[in-house]
């Protein structure tokens, strides 16, 4: 009878939540996607950072929802990305690791495809890493692209890699500039459905340009000083969308997704806390995969929860396609978290996530076997290697290797891990591809998919 009346409903208001919100069809909602460069788990106000501050991200996790165990299964930032946007594990499509240039498959619709193929305008602000020379964001589903802006002579007379020049000539800095183009695409968009995915250059290293103007809002050591600043200037960005969504009266019916492509860098004085690890050294560790996560979209999600399942990036291309369609394209390895923050369903969202990243010719700091499973932690580098295990519960900063004490956890896991590596798909090749178009065309606005314009 529930599921009836759910189906009723659904027929009726033609839009139905899985949290038993139901809106007028006219207002099919919106997506903003905000995808982080090395933004780690414990630099931001709400997971209990104390020395940057960060107030419009987290009125994020106050008006919504705050994930403890959010997982990257593809690091670092070019597999993650692209199993972001295609909403599956990368070894789907034969990446094990960086492979930087190894094509995203075509026979199967990426996020931004999947929602402007339902109505969407779909646009696509910063950094992309996705893909071929060939395979831009306007050849993979965006309708439109912000221009990659000139960049001012740095000082050592290269170009800047975090000052721009505007329109009017003038030197800004390029993550206020991103901001702008964020609230531009609001306004330009606001009465149709959207997709909007921003994904900075910030915080990403180095960040030695950042200005003190933006680090004197903080109080972290010199150490992670430059660091700090580049996430204040994120944090000042999502509080000009969240004024613009207020404004245009969108924020509850928009779903806000923060998230970041990998672990906090220690170089850079990022932090993983309570883990450790994370980019560079510090690879196979909790810290490297685990990463800050909100959902935010007031009246429909909760607010001020806190969700400790087990979720991957991958989740998010499924639950926006639930939400903005109700349907869930059959490559998907992920699943509709909407009936998890809101009670309907309970425990981990995935019983077990998978790690293989064994390239042959990526880093060797980047290899990762691994598996988690509720507490556990079962990791090795290589094939050769025992597994170690580790209770996160107890030891979330993985000092004592428990494996020879629960050898039935070890075998459990390593089983499942087995099991999966024979559903993936061999190992890549990178072809060689050499275009002299950029894959983000250059200059100031928007570039616009064929047959599409601004209008």
């Amino acid at each position: 009878m529930k599921s009836l009346t759910k189906i009723a409903l659904g027929i009726l208001c033609g839009f139905l939540t899985s949290c038993g919100q139901v809106a007028q069809a006219q207002d099919k909602p919106n997506v903003v996607l905000i995808y982080i460069d090395d933004l780690g788990y414990g630099d931001l106000g709400c997971y209990g950072c104390t020395d940057i501050p960060t107030p419009n991200i987290d009125r994020l996790a106050k008006e919504g929802v705050r994930f403890t165990a959010s997982y990257i299964t593809n690091p670092p930032c070019c597999p993650s990305r692209c199993s972001l946007m295609m909403g599956q594990y990368g070894q789907r499509f034969g990446k094990y690791g960086m492979s930087r240039g190894l094509p995203i498959p075509e026979d199967r619709p990426t996020l931004a495809r999947f929602l402007t193929e339902h109505g969407y305008v779909t646009g696509q602000i910063g950094k992309w890493d996705i893909g071929t020379q060939r395979q831009g964001p306007l050849n993979v589903g965006f309708t439109e692209v912000s221009k990659n802006p000139p960049r001012k002579k740095s000082n050592t007379g290269g170009p800047s890699k975090y000052f721009c020049v505007d329109e009017g000539g003038e030197t800004v800095w390029l993550t206020d500039y991103d901001g702008d183009l964020m609230t531009g695409f609001i306004e330009r968009h606001k009465s149709d459905p959207f997709f909007l995915y921003w994904s900075p250059q910030a915080v990403h290293s180095s960040n030695k340009e950042v200005p003190e103007r933006l680090t004197d809002r903080t109080s972290a050591p010199n150490n992670r000083r430059k660091l700090a600043g580049a996430i204040v200037s994120v944090d000042d960005q999502v509080g000009k969308l969240l004024e613009a969504l207020d404004q245009d009266g969108l924020r509850n019916n928009t779903l806000v997704i923060f998230s970041s492509d990998n672990g906090a860098n220690g170089s850079e004085g990022g932090s993983s806390r309570p883990y450790t690890g994370g980019k560079g050294q510090g690879t196979q560790k909790e810290g490297w995969v685990r990463v800050p996560t909100l959902f935010s979209m007031p009246g429909v999600l909760p607010e001020g929860k806190q969700y400790d399942g087990l979720i991957a990036n991958f989740d998010f291309y499924s639950t926006i396609a639930s939400l903005t369609t109700q349907t869930i394209p059959q490559h998907c390895d992920g699943v509709d978290l909407f009936p998890y923050l809101c009670g309907e369903q309970s425990g981990d969202a995935h019983q077990y996530l998978h790690w293989l990243n064994n390239e042959p010719g990526d880093a060797v700091r980047r290899h990762l076997i691994a598996v988690r499973w509720q507490d556990w932690r079962l990791y090795k580098k290589y094939d050769k290697d025992p597994w170690q295990l580790f209770d996160l519960e107890s030891d979330p900063r993985e000092e004592h290797d428990i494996a020879s004490q629960h050898p039935d956890v070890v075998t459990q896991m390593a089983a499942q891990h087995e099991a999966w590596t024979r559903t993936l798909t061999p190992l890549g090749e990178i072809p060689k591809i050499r275009t002299g178009e950029p894959i983000i065309p250059t200059g100031h606005g928007w570039a616009f998919a064929p047959g599409k314009d601004n209008d």
